[in-house]
């Protein structure tokens, strides 16, 4: 694919509530309701918090921001800055020369790479987890083992359940049930 038909990516900055919804896991679903963003459209919260075994933890690679897919209308815009957890969208200029400030693709998947890497430094054993790339992905599991910068998954399908390795960054946490 050419480079120039990548996504490119707004960037959010959250109020404090906004900070709070992301840190609880609502932040996506409060964007897409007030800013009526489409559901697929891509929407990315560098933070994931996640609860095991009683004990709650967050994990954010950069606090105070989330990530809209560029290609959505200014009415998308305006009315997601019209809600309590944006405060704004990084711009430059004013009425009609006002410009968006974006991302290239790269930089988020950077994001998501780092936010996957602090991720697999929190698993533990008897956690239920969700495989985020390659051939598994989107399967669930239950960690099994923890060795190195690996883990062992049972994986429990229709007809098969089988323990498979995976790197810890390719794993993330199950939050209730998502």
């Amino acid at each position: 694919m050419d480079e120039r038909d990548e996504i490119t990516w707004l960037i959010v900055e959250l109020t404090p509530q906004g900070e709070r919804a992301a840190e609880d896991g609502s932040l996506e679903s409060h964007l897409r309701d007030g800013a009526r963003v489409p559901p697929t459209h891509p929407i990315f919260i560098p933070c994931l918090s996640y609860e095991h075994k009683g004990r709650r933890s967050v994990l954010s690679v950069m606090e105070g921001y989330a990530f809209v897919g560029s290609d959505i209308d200014g009415g998308c815009i305006a009315s997601l800055m019209e809600t309590p957890y944006v405060h704004s969208v990084l711009s430059r200029g004013r009425g009609i020369r006002k410009v968006y400030d974006t991302l290239p693709d790269s930089s988020v998947r950077d994001l998501r790479t780092k936010l996957n890497e602090m991720v697999g430094v929190d698993l533990e054993e008897g956690m239920v987890v969700r495989v985020n790339g390659g051939g598994f992905l989107g399967v669930s599991g239950t960690i099994m083992l923890l060795y190195g910068d690996m883990a062992s998954v049972l994986v429990s399908m229709r007809s098969i359940n089988v323990v498979k390795s995976f790197p810890r960054f390719l794993l993330s946490p199950v939050v209730d049930g998502k």
